[in-house]
């Protein structure tokens, strides 16, 4: 059920995304393209691994960093390919068709906005699960464990004979043959 949640709120930002991308169309400038980049870019925050503690930190610390590393090397692919679609916009006479550049620069800003958008939700997804077993980690689950009772052989111990004994036996055979005599 979280997940069918979380599926519907990717969704909703994504087409929250869309529609703030396609507002651009028609007006779109190299700047406001770049600018476009940046503010999808802005939307991928990263957790503070002070609230994790031991391994969920480290790897929270990590997973930060190559997040960072990922957003910063899809801007730049963005920003680049923005730069390259002006330059090809560009023919042989020095005109630029409006046209056909603002439907590159379009495509530019969706297609890294949707990147950014799938490393937001691959990120949101990642630290959910530290954050799960971080939790266990701080909690165990104490589960009741089965302890099989075990059959305890009683050994039997001969107790020695005493005196007692012996007297007692003796006295019950001499008991039993003055019966017979008696008789």
């Amino acid at each position: 059920m979280k997940r069918n949640v979380f599926g519907a709120a990717i969704v909703a930002g994504g087409l929250a995304l869309y529609t703030s991308v396609a507002g651009f169309a028609g007006n779109l400038t190299p700047a406001a393209a770049k600018t476009a980049v940046s503010d999808c870019a802005k939307t991928v925050t990263l957790t503070d691994p002070a609230t994790l503690s031991g391994e969920a930190r480290t790897e929270v610390t990590a997973l930060n960093a190559e997040t960072t590393a990922a957003v910063a090397e899809m801007t730049a692919e963005a920003n680049s390919n923005i730069d390259e679609a002006v330059a090809e916009s560009t023919d042989e006479d020095g005109a630029k068709d409006a046209a056909a550049l603002n439907a590159q620069l379009t495509e530019v800003v969706a297609d890294a906005c949707k990147a950014l958008a799938s490393l937001k939700a691959e990120y949101a997804t990642a630290i959910a699960e530290l954050k799960a077993g971080d939790a266990e980690v701080k909690q165990p689950d104490v589960e009741k464990q089965d302890v099989e009772t075990q059959d305890v052989e009683k050994k039997d111990v001969e107790k020695p004979e005493t005196d007692t004994r012996d007297s007692e036996s003796s006295q019950s055979d001499k008991g039993g043959s003055d019966r017979e005599v008696n008789d």
